[in-house]
């Protein structure tokens, strides 16, 4: 995979093909996302970046979950950490499973590695039928910070009427150091609405506010480009 459509990041490794969680919003076990990650190369990917001299900030992984259960059986995220660590990257864990790399993989959660996890919601919700709980997810996060290991939510994608992204960042905050706010892409092809410019008068009545909070706290933070372009327009690209 290498170079990818991370904004926040520079390249990112697919670790697995595919996804067991099933969320309904989610592109990975789709036609095209199978067909782009067929026959990942993490091992070999992370080689090639730990000899990059430049700082990279790496994602592990958008594409699929790398904390899957196959991760007990096969370690190849594990694999992927032990080269890439030791080298000057930024590494940013992405998985709705961080009680495994908090717990057994906590060696490895040096200064570097970011471990994050995407919440959609406080509760558990429908959305997530396979996925460990958003609760359970909080709680590692929380866990790990105190830990002292470095921490950040995606929130992505933002679900109208089920996510409260306010909520989400005032009661996380404290243990909470890098947030990413991102829209829900192609809501018509999933069944969350008519067309897929339908939620856009929620967003925009939504998400300032939380832009305003995450500034008066002092929380860095990304906002994606669709999200952008619906808050504020393309001239913001």
């Amino acid at each position: 995979m290498g170079k990818t459509h991370v904004e926040y990041a520079d390249l990112q490794i697919t670790v697995y093909s595919g996804c067991p969680f099933r969320c309904r919003y989610c592109w990975a076990n789709t036609p095209l996302f199978r067909y782009r990650t067929k026959n990942p190369k993490p091992i070999e990917e992370a080689r090639r970046f730990a000899k990059m001299r430049k700082k990279k900030t790496i994602v592990v992984s958008f594409t699929s979950d790398p904390y899957q259960p196959r991760e007990f059986r096969e370690k190849l995220t594990r694999r992927v950490l032990e080269i890439l660590v030791p080298t000057k990257h930024k590494i940013m864990i992405l998985t709705k499973n961080p009680g495994v790399p908090l717990f057994r993989d906590r060696d490895l959660l040096a200064s570097n590695v970011w471990l994050g996890t995407t919440i959609t919601s406080l509760h558990d919700i429908s959305d997530e039928p396979l996925a460990p709980p958003n609760s359970e997810r909080i709680r590692n996060l929380l866990a790990a910070h105190i830990d002292g290991v470095y921490t950040w939510i995606s929130m992505e994608p933002i679900i109208p009427k089920v996510t409260d992204p306010y909520k989400i960042v005032k009661s996380t905050y404290k243990f909470v150091d890098f947030y990413v706010l991102g829209k829900l892409n192609y809501a018509k092809r999933f069944g969350y609405a008519p067309s897929d410019d339908f939620y856009d008068d929620w967003y925009r009545k939504v998400i300032p506010p939380v832009v305003d909070l995450l500034k008066e706290l002092g929380k860095p933070f990304f906002i994606k480009k669709e999200l952008r372009e619906v808050l504020w327009g393309r001239r913001f690209d």
